[in-house]
């Protein structure tokens, strides 16, 4: 593979951004930042602003906006260059930092269901919400599960 440094996506990098970051749209991701986040899952180190702009053919300033979302969901990470104000992004390690909301809204949905199901539903209708709070419910642990055993397996490394 060729080295992304020298503001050239080869087909084959553009076609994995471009297609990941349509899946990534789905969960309400920016397409800018989608493909940011995809890109720099390709890098070996730091990427600069001016060589993301390059390679992904869009502006500084949605570059920008976008690194500040990813930045801000834990996606990438901005570093420093001893010596220089340049800014440069890597990708992010902890692959659960962006799932917390999600899994978090999951829990919120349980307790919110499992609270009020009494209230609002009899029978079969209060059968189901139970289901469905048990579900959220043990979904959100599973995804916590996940995340909590790839962090300590990246704490190994």
């Amino acid at each position: 593979m060729q080295n992304l440094s020298n503001g050239r996506l080869s087909p084959e990098q553009r076609e994995f951004v471009d297609d990941l970051a349509m899946l990534l749209v789905t969960w309400n991701l920016p397409i800018t930042a989608a493909r940011l986040y995809g890109y720099l899952q390709l890098q070996e180190g730091p990427a600069a602003l001016d060589d993301i702009t390059l390679d992904l053919q869009v502006s500084k300033s949605n570059v920008c906006a976008a690194a500040k979302l990813l930045e801000t969901n834990g996606n990438i990470r901005r570093v420093g260059e001893r010596g220089s104000k340049r800014v440069l992004y890597v990708a992010g390690e902890d692959f659960g930092t962006p799932l917390r909301r999600q899994t978090q809204l999951l829990g919120m949905m349980s307790t919110l269901i499992a609270a009020r199901k009494d209230k609002v539903a009899t029978g079969e209708a209060k059968d189901r919400l139970a289901r469905l709070s048990a579900f959220h419910h043990d979904l959100q642990n599973a995804m916590e599960g996940v995340i909590m055993h790839h962090r300590r397996i990246n704490t190994l490394r």
